[in-house]
């Protein structure tokens, strides 16, 4: 079952770098002090972390950045990822770990984004 905070209808995604864990703490005495006592934070696994930042970074390329090929990779990659989130078996979730990686390999290969010196593009617009 899912947690009950994930049931709302008024969530809100935030992407924060360059804090300590402990920062959550912060966070949830500040949204509890501003939505007066009804506000909860939930600081998310690193496999649904790295899931959300992927799809950003996808969501936030151009579409000259963007080939019909390097899309489709990216849909496999990104579903592969939302798979491995769900796998419980490790054996399991190995092999599609190792099955995305060659995928994001191919990707790399085949995006724009990685033409000039073979490494992604450092920024996001």
């Amino acid at each position: 079952m899912a947690s009950a905070i994930y049931l709302r209808d008024d969530l809100s995604v935030y992407v924060v770098a360059g804090v300590p864990r402990s920062f959550q703490k912060e966070v949830a005495k500040l949204v509890k002090k501003a939505a007066k006592e009804s506000g909860d934070v939930k600081l998310v696994n690193g496999e649904m972390a790295e899931w959300v930042l992927a799809k950003l970074k996808e969501d936030s390329r151009r579409r000259h950045e963007r080939t019909p090929a390097s899309a489709a990779l990216w849909r496999a990659f990104s579903a592969l990822s939302a798979a491995r989130y769900h796998i419980q078996d490790k054996a399991l979730e190995q092999q599609v770990r190792r099955i995305r990686d060659e995928i994001e390999e191919l990707w790399a290969s085949l995006s724009p984004l990685h033409k000039d010196d073979g490494s992604p593009v450092a920024e996001m617009d």
